[in-house]
């Protein structure tokens, strides 16, 4: 009897050891992985940075706004993209979210609604809730460095509520995340 308990405690704790094994890449600061149904290889965060909105409309969910950036690398092709993820109650129609480094808007151009934006199959990051409106800007190495190096990050976006526009905000408790730092320095 106890060498069976001992064999079972042992198959739990190399269970447990070999789960937690499996979970420790998105806990890194920066994870490679590599799609074999395209070939692209996809460097982003760990996970992504979470913005914190002070007033919540239904629930907790809708308190928090993510924005993440991300690089393919298709045979040598790299391309640098920042997703940004925004709870909205009509995501289908939204306009793309504004995101600001330091009070001043950044300018990332036309957004993509989906991952083959970035030719993906699918998001380099979880969606967290099924009523997120997903974002992919193609941006630059410049893009990647600010958004380290900034004291202030913020998203704003407009939800078409039923009762008309409401517009809301998203601010980063600590903009310097390391994170960003040690993607940008890749």
């Amino acid at each position: 009897m106890t060498r069976r308990f001992l064999a079972a405690t042992f198959a739990v704790i190399a269970s447990a050891c070999l789960g937690s094994c499996a979970a420790l890449p998105d806990d890194a600061p920066v994870v490679e992985n590599l799609d074999p149904e395209t070939g692209v290889t996809v460097a982003r965060l760990g996970r992504p940075l979470e913005l914190y909105r002070e007033t919540v409309r239904r629930d907790s969910s809708e308190r928090f706004a993510f924005l993440g950036p991300f690089e393919t690398n298709q045979a040598g092709k790299r391309e640098m993209f920042l997703w940004v993820a925004v709870p909205l109650e009509n995501p289908a129609n939204a306009a793309a979210p504004t995101v600001f480094i330091d009070n001043g808007a950044l300018d990332l151009g036309a957004a993509g609604r989906a991952a083959d934006f970035a030719g993906l199959r699918e998001s380099p990051y979880k969606s967290p809730t099924p009523w997120i409106a997903m974002f992919y800007f193609r941006i630059d190495a410049d893009v990647v460095s600010r958004l380290a190096a900034a004291r202030d990050l913020r998203i704003r976006a407009v939800d078409q509520v039923k009762s008309g526009p409401l517009d809301l905000e998203y601010v980063a408790e600590s903009a310097a995340d390391p994170r960003l730092a040690e993607f940008a320095a890749r």
